[in-house]
């Protein structure tokens, strides 16, 4: 199969590059940053030219607006890449009979039980970031594609910024520290995470369509 595979330069490209070192599989990695071939995720007839040009199977998106903070004051931006971005490659691959691999968030929920999520949870998302990743999968249920949607929450890895690597750097720089202590969630290895998308694309379970 040929795999196109969005956000290669971010915490889970870099991951999903490493397994495709171990694939059979033709990956083509596209990302905004140097070395990498380009894709404009909001443009659907870029998308289309490239899933065609190269005979493209599977799709996925690693690429996102992850500022949380930042998108509540920046929503054009973020719904762009969240939401329209993940429905241009849904409807690009669907055109071929392909599959997309969409990764999401936990923050599609409410975010207020200190408990672990469940998928069959009723979505209610509090703030931007949340409400454009929902609608980001609710674009590509749209479509009528087939489609794997990951909600994922909190990664880490040696890439790029996260909450471990802060507390790795801080903890080397600072006797004492004054961390926030009412945030609950599920610290996710980005490398994990690759393996488990690799293993639906290694095991050919892309019919599955859901969440």
């Amino acid at each position: 199969m040929n795999i196109l595979v969005t956000g290669a330069n971010g915490q889970l490209g870099h991951e999903m590059q490493k397994c495709a070192k171990n694939s059979n599989h033709k990956f083509i990695f596209t990302d905004v940053a140097e070395g990498y071939e380009k894709l404009d995720i909001t443009n659907v007839d870029d998308i289309r030219e490239k899933v065609k040009e190269n005979a493209i199977d599977v799709i996925v998106n690693c690429a996102a607006y992850t500022n949380v903070d930042k998108a509540e004051s920046d929503y054009v931006m973020a719904n762009l890449l969240n939401n329209t971005a993940a429905g241009n490659l849904a409807q690009a691959i669907k055109e071929v009979d392909g599959t997309l691999i969409h990764v999401s968030t936990d923050y599609v929920f409410q975010g207020d039980k200190n408990i672990p999520c469940k998928e069959d949870w009723i979505t209610n998302p509090l703030g931007v970031y949340g409400k454009t990743k929902l609608a980001g999968e609710q674009s590509i249920a749209a479509t009528g594609c087939k489609y794997v949607i990951i909600r994922t929450a909190w990664l880490y890895s040696q890439w790029g910024k996260n909450f471990v690597k802060t507390m790795q750097s801080l903890t080397a720089s600072h006797d004492t520290l004054k961390v926030v202590f009412d945030q609950v969630g599920t610290p996710t290895y980005a490398g994990d995470l690759a393996t488990v998308i690799s293993y639906i694309i290694e095991t050919d379970q892309l019919d599955k369509t859901g969440i």
